[in-house]
Protein backbone atom coordinates (compact mmCIF):
# COMPACT_ATOMS: atom_id res chain seq x y z
CA UNK A 1 0.00 0.00 0.00
CA UNK A 2 2.85 2.37 0.83
CA UNK A 3 4.22 2.08 -2.73
CA UNK A 4 0.80 2.86 -4.22
CA UNK A 5 0.42 5.92 -1.98
CA UNK A 6 3.91 7.21 -2.82
CA UNK A 7 3.60 6.61 -6.57
CA UNK A 8 0.14 8.18 -6.74
CA UNK A 9 1.27 11.24 -4.81
CA UNK A 10 4.44 11.67 -6.87
CA UNK A 11 2.55 11.42 -10.16
CA UNK A 12 -0.06 13.92 -8.98
CA UNK A 13 2.64 16.37 -7.86
CA UNK A 14 4.48 16.01 -11.19
CA UNK A 15 1.22 16.76 -13.02
CA UNK A 16 1.02 20.00 -11.02
CA UNK A 17 -2.20 19.04 -9.24
CA UNK A 18 -0.65 19.17 -5.76
CA UNK A 19 1.92 21.58 -4.39
CA UNK A 20 2.87 23.24 -1.12
CA UNK A 21 -0.06 25.65 -1.47
CA UNK A 22 -2.71 22.94 -1.92
CA UNK A 23 -5.27 23.41 0.85
CA UNK A 24 -7.66 21.09 2.61
CA UNK A 25 -10.47 22.84 0.78
CA UNK A 26 -8.77 22.04 -2.55
CA UNK A 27 -8.70 18.35 -1.62
CA UNK A 28 -12.29 18.38 -0.38
CA UNK A 29 -13.52 20.03 -3.57
CA UNK A 30 -11.62 17.44 -5.62
CA UNK A 31 -13.13 14.60 -3.59
CA UNK A 32 -16.58 16.12 -4.13
CA UNK A 33 -15.94 16.38 -7.87
CA UNK A 34 -14.85 12.76 -8.07
CA UNK A 35 -17.85 11.58 -6.02
CA UNK A 36 -20.17 13.46 -8.36
CA UNK A 37 -18.50 11.81 -11.36
CA UNK A 38 -18.90 8.42 -9.71
CA UNK A 39 -22.59 9.05 -9.00
CA UNK A 40 -23.16 10.11 -12.59
CA UNK A 41 -21.32 7.08 -13.99
CA UNK A 42 -23.37 4.81 -11.73
CA UNK A 43 -26.64 6.52 -12.57
CA UNK A 44 -26.13 6.15 -16.30
CA UNK A 45 -24.41 2.75 -16.19
CA UNK A 46 -21.18 4.08 -17.68
CA UNK A 47 -18.16 1.83 -17.98
CA UNK A 48 -16.10 4.47 -16.15
CA UNK A 49 -17.81 3.72 -12.82
CA UNK A 50 -14.88 1.65 -11.50
CA UNK A 51 -12.38 4.26 -12.65
CA UNK A 52 -14.34 6.99 -10.87
CA UNK A 53 -14.34 4.96 -7.67
CA UNK A 54 -10.57 4.58 -7.98
CA UNK A 55 -10.27 8.35 -8.46
CA UNK A 56 -12.09 8.96 -5.17
CA UNK A 57 -9.76 6.61 -3.33
CA UNK A 58 -6.63 8.09 -4.93
CA UNK A 59 -7.62 11.66 -4.01
CA UNK A 60 -8.28 10.52 -0.44
CA UNK A 61 -4.87 8.83 -0.32
CA UNK A 62 -3.25 12.03 -1.60
CA UNK A 63 -5.00 14.01 1.12
CA UNK A 64 -3.69 11.61 3.76
CA UNK A 65 -0.15 11.71 2.36
CA UNK A 66 -0.17 15.50 2.03
CA UNK A 67 -1.23 15.96 5.65
CA UNK A 68 0.91 13.18 7.14
CA UNK A 69 -1.97 10.90 8.04
CA UNK A 70 -0.99 7.24 8.46
CA UNK A 71 -3.96 6.00 6.47
CA UNK A 72 -3.01 2.33 6.80
CA UNK A 73 -3.14 2.68 10.60
CA UNK A 74 -6.38 4.64 10.45
CA UNK A 75 -8.01 2.03 8.22
CA UNK A 76 -7.01 -0.78 10.57
CA UNK A 77 -8.35 1.14 13.58
CA UNK A 78 -11.62 1.84 11.80
CA UNK A 79 -12.06 -1.81 10.81
CA UNK A 80 -11.47 -2.86 14.42
CA UNK A 81 -13.96 -0.25 15.61
CA UNK A 82 -16.52 -1.56 13.13
CA UNK A 83 -15.92 -5.13 14.32
CA UNK A 84 -16.87 -4.08 17.83
CA UNK A 85 -20.21 -2.82 16.54
CA UNK A 86 -21.26 -6.35 15.60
Amino acid sequence: MKKIIEKNYDVTVKRGCINSKTTEEDFILKIKEEVEEFIEANKFGLVTENEELADIILVCLNYAKHYGIDIKKELKQKINKNKKRL
